[in-house]
């Protein structure tokens, strides 16, 4: 029974979604962090500075958006929650 509009499988694949998705953003961080790092040593240029400032973008853009999926989960891991003890109280009741 959807208790909020949201039945367990739906939130379940929320959840399984943001972490799949927070996964692969963190291996693609670690690259371009990887880059970040060796960008003074082979190209201390102009294109060189427009590429730093560009991965200053991506990382600003990275935890913004790593921010807005945790608190994605979160909420759903937290509704999930909310469904499976209202389901337990309610089979409670109903059993007494």
């Amino acid at each position: 029974m959807a208790r909020y509009a949201y039945d367990d499988a739906t939130l379940q694949g929320i959840i399984t979604a943001t972490d799949t998705a927070l996964q692969g953003m963190a291996d693609l961080n670690k690259g371009v962090m990887n880059i970040q790092g060796m960008l003074p040593a082979v190209n201390n240029s102009t294109s060189g500075m427009k590429l730093a400032a560009a991965i200053g973008d991506w990382t600003a853009d990275f935890a913004l958006v790593k921010n807005q999926l945790d608190v994605l989960n979160g909420k759903a891991n937290g509704l999930l929650q909310t469904n499976r003890n209202t389901q337990n109280d309610a089979d409670g009741a109903a059993n007494v």
